[in-house]
């Protein structure tokens, strides 16, 4: 079997693309499409449908994307076992968050550390940073969940922390120290995506108090959401650390008749427990973790 027809075969598929794939490849997309028809053709099986808008694969060739990837996650699994032989004076580390402000502090604290070792940070939802997680896009994160759920994951307690709400300083509600989840029944309020946490929890906290807001805008992520509340389009809700000190537009209220926290723990495939640069990322994230209320 040539394992750059399977690299191929991987790309297209994992990118739904041939012009993407060859990017990620650095190879022309002529070459990328000979490799993939010359797999096929080998084996007399088609792996991709090419004939939807995007390149998606076929029943098989979904069942052997599963089985690429796990190939070529054992293979990065090996090369991160012979870097981790150098001590930590070479290497990588790639990291997920699902916000700057918890996770920097640590990458500060650990590139000081370890200034060889090459880091990467990706940033994006608590879903997305689980599913970079399972599907091996990310080695370590930092992330919310409300309880430690997927079996192969290793999870342990960072920092727990409250929800908050805030306005506009010159909101009505400006004057205020709290609020409460009725309070929001008829309200103008800004959202995230469907998929995250912070509106999964804050909107069940409105259902179960009997208040129904009105949506404004929603919004993918917290920097525009928090433009968007500055310049008064609506309230906005957020974790308490994102918050702090980062918009003197605005002003916090915290919530009462609500139990609104979240949860952020270090996490990592129980696989890749061993690899040096992760037990070190989670030694130093240790440093910077809060006790469990």
């Amino acid at each position: 079997m040539n394992f750059l027809y399977l690299r191929a075969f991987h790309a297209v598929a994992s990118e739904g693309s041939f012009t993407r794939a060859a990017q990620v490849l650095r190879v022309s997309q002529s070459t990328l499409s000979w490799q993939v028809k010359a797999l096929e053709e080998q084996y007399g099986v088609r792996l991709l449908d090419r004939r939807s808008k995007h390149v998606v694969p076929t029943e098989v060739g979904k069942r052997v994307l599963q089985l690429c990837r796990e190939i070529f996650r054992l293979q990065d699994e090996i090369e991160l076992t012979l870097d981790e032989t150098q001590r930590l004076q070479s290497g990588r580390l790639k990291v997920g968050a699902d916000g700057p402000r918890h996770v920097l502090p640590v990458l500060a604290e650990f590139i000081r550390r370890h200034p060889s070792v090459q880091v990467s940070l990706t940033t994006g939802s608590a879903k997305k940073v689980m599913s970079d997680l399972l599907n091996h896009e990310v080695d370590v994160a930092i992330v919310a969940a409300e309880r430690p759920r997927a079996s192969q994951l290793h999870m342990v307690h960072f920092r727990t922390y409250p929800l908050v709400a805030y306005v506009p300083r010159d909101h009505e509600w400006s004057r205020r120290k709290t609020v409460r989840p009725i309070d929001f029944h008829g309200q103008p309020i800004i959202v995230r995506e469907p998929s995250s946490l912070t509106r999964t929890k804050f909107m069940r906290a409105l259902k179960k108090a009997g208040a129904v807001p009105s949506i404004v805008i929603e919004i993918d992520n917290r920097e525009a959401t928090r433009e968007a509340v500055a310049l008064g389009m609506g309230i906005g809700v957020m974790g308490s650390p994102e918050f702090y000190g980062a918009d003197n537009r605005c002003v916090c209220l915290e919530f009462e008749d609500a139990d609104l926290h979240f949860t952020e723990y270090v996490a990592c495939m129980k696989t890749r427990r061993h690899l040096r640069t992760v037990r070190e990322f989670f030694r130093v994230a240790e440093m910077f973790a809060s006790p469990r209320p």
